[in-house]
């Protein structure tokens, strides 16, 4: 007979699940942000045929929204709930480690911040350095337009204005 924990079955999950970080649970606890529509068991039944793991227990918990005021209208406003599962799993749990942002994006990431505190330290207008410039000008000529055939280059703008003018003087 098939397990069958939760009343929905899986296809194409299209839940997040969230993992939170706490220092405090046991070894072989894990604790999650998930979607407030869902209950233990689809949380269980979730896990279990996703990621294949033995789940013993779910605990629960909804967080209410936090009360702030809207600075525009002067009225108080509550954020979205939030549902916290701490979920106790046979195996032992260890969180995966922390990206290295560098490594994975070769430091395009810092680089670009960087450049961007530049820009901002040099006026309140973000100017663009040659080397952006070029790389827009090299795409703006790749791009074919989509007002004139692909086929014919673009005009110049000092070589049109001349054979209209040659045209017009040979015809009279």
């Amino acid at each position: 007979m098939a397990q069958r924990f939760g009343n929905f079955k899986v296809y194409l999950p299209n839940l997040i699940f969230k993992i939170i970080p706490d220092s405090r649970l046991g070894v072989n606890q894990a604790a999650f942000r998930v979607p407030l529509q869902l209950n233990k068991l689809d949380i269980k039944d979730y896990l279990t045929h996703v990621y294949n793991v033995t789940v013993t227990d779910v605990r629960t918990t909804v967080f209410p929204g936090k009360l702030s005021l809207n600075h525009f209208t002067g009225q108080k406003e509550r954020s979205p709930r939030i549902k916290k599962a701490i979920v106790t799993i046979k195996e032992e749990f260890h969180y995966p480690a922390e990206p290295d942002v560098n490594k994975d994006f070769k430091g395009l990431q810092v680089e670009y911040q960087q450049q961007r505190r530049n820009n901002k330290l040099k006026g309140w207008r973000i100017r663009p350095t040659l080397r952006l410039r070029e790389l827009s000008l090299n795409a703006r000529q790749h791009v074919p337009s989509p007002y004139r055939d692909s086929d014919t280059p673009a005009p110049k703008s000092g070589s049109s204005s001349s054979s209209t003018d040659s045209s017009s003087s040979s015809s009279s």
